[in-house]
């Protein structure tokens, strides 16, 4: 596997900036999703985040679990992880 060296600077709600290393791009029911991973989450089991392309390329948040849970399936299955 190829290391990935493509970040992307995230502001959060409080202004904050955090940098996350994008792990994959992938399609869900016609739309591109993001999965990203914090670059300074030192913690055990670093939780991804996934945000969804909007169509002038933004990266946006999204509420919709089942969604969430569908987008990151694809994932892990392309990714060579079934569970």
């Amino acid at each position: 596997m190829q290391e990935n060296d493509f970040t992307i600077l995230l502001t959060d709600e409080e202004g904050g900036e955090i940098e996350c290393e994008l792990l994959d791009r992938v399609v869900c029911e016609g739309e591109s999703f993001c999965i990203l991973l914090p670059v300074d989450d030192d913690s055990s089991e670093p939780e991804a985040i996934i945000l969804r392309e909007n169509a002038l390329g933004e990266l946006e948040g999204f509420d919709d679990a089942d969604l969430l849970d569908r987008v990151f399936s694809i994932f892990l299955e392309k990714n060579g992880n079934n569970g």
